[in-house]
């Protein structure tokens, strides 16, 4: 059974650098038994990244659509599993508000970093939390995931703009703002 150190002694062995930025791609049910579970894991890379700046995706893409267009940056659920559900609700983090593809930041200038992200009308823009991590030279944690998870992929292949990789009309989505206010986000998929 993995334990808070013994967790603690692997991640230190990955060579991560903790005053960096690291996006983690996750499937808990992967990572086999933890003492502690979920809340564990998190804690291990809260407190490995306590100097830079952890990020997880908080997505919503598999429900928020033109038939359920409303994405609520306090309420709606992450759909890519319990770690970034249960990472977005710890104290600190800030979620960005693209209604799609979101992420939750945790660390070093985690408002500055999720800022803006309703403003691009593709999951993936190069103005958005994605762009942010190539400007930043982010490190990448698959943790019980392979390549397929790696939304970064997808912001390459919207950057070098593959043909046919969006569509063409945008629907309409809807940010809605912790403090209520509605904000339409036209959004290409």
């Amino acid at each position: 059974m993995h334990t808070e150190a013994s967790l603690l002694k692997q991640l230190k062995e990955l060579g991560i650098n903790p005053r960096g930025t690291l996006l983690v791609h996750s499937s808990f049910k992967s990572i086999g038994p933890v003492q502690g579970g979920a809340d564990t894991v998190l804690d291990v890379l809260s407190e490995y990244m306590k100097e830079g700046l952890l990020v997880l995706p908080t997505h919503t893409w598999s429900y928020i659509d033109a038939g359920h267009p409303r994405f609520y940056v306090e309420e709606s659920p992450a759909c890519v599993g319990i770690l970034p559900e249960l990472f977005r609700w710890r104290p600190g983090v800030i979620r960005s508000w693209h209604p799609t593809h979101s992420v939750a930041a945790l660390g070093r200038d985690a408002e500055a970093f999720t800022a803006g992200d309703h403003r691009w009308d593709t999951p993936c823009a190069r103005g958005s939390v994605y762009g942010k991590l190539l400007d930043r030279s982010a490190e990448i944690m698959l943790l019980g995931v392979d390549l397929r998870r790696n939304t970064f992929i997808h912001g390459i292949e919207e950057w070098v703009d593959i043909p046919g990789r969006m569509t063409d009309e945008p629907e309409l989505l809807y940010t809605i703002a912790p403090d209520g206010t509605e904000i339409a986000v036209p959004s290409r998929r």
